[in-house]
């Protein structure tokens, strides 16, 4: 609002108002890319966090379920095996599928 209350007078006075308003219209086009890039960033930081504590959960998950179902903890971790080198592996790759799926549903390659 100030900016059309205090730019619209000035755009009147001949010459230099016109171009006193056009360097503010770049000042405040520039301050607007800088907040916009802050906020960006800080989404893609948000957007990691959010899909790392997401597959940590899914390895939580399958590692709860796998436990129930009777598995011990070195069947878990022998290698070959099919937990450590199926499984785990599939949802993986699973997980990174749906990842890049949201991601192409939100317009980013």
């Amino acid at each position: 609002m100030n900016y059309h209350v205090i730019g619209a007078p000035l755009t009147a006075v001949p010459i230099v108002g016109d171009t006193v308003q056009r360097a503010v219209d770049v000042g405040t086009a520039r301050y607007m890319k800088d907040l916009n890039d802050a906020v960006d960033a800080e989404t893609r930081k948000n957007m990691v966090d959010h899909f790392e504590n997401g597959e940590n959960q899914m390895n939580a998950m399958m590692h709860e379920v796998a436990i129930k179902k009777g598995l011990t903890e070195e069947e878990l971790d022998a290698s070959p095996g099919e937990y450590e080198d199926h499984l785990q592996t599939t949802a993986e790759n699973w997980y990174q599928y749906g990842i890049e799926d949201a991601q192409k549903k939100m317009g980013q390659p």
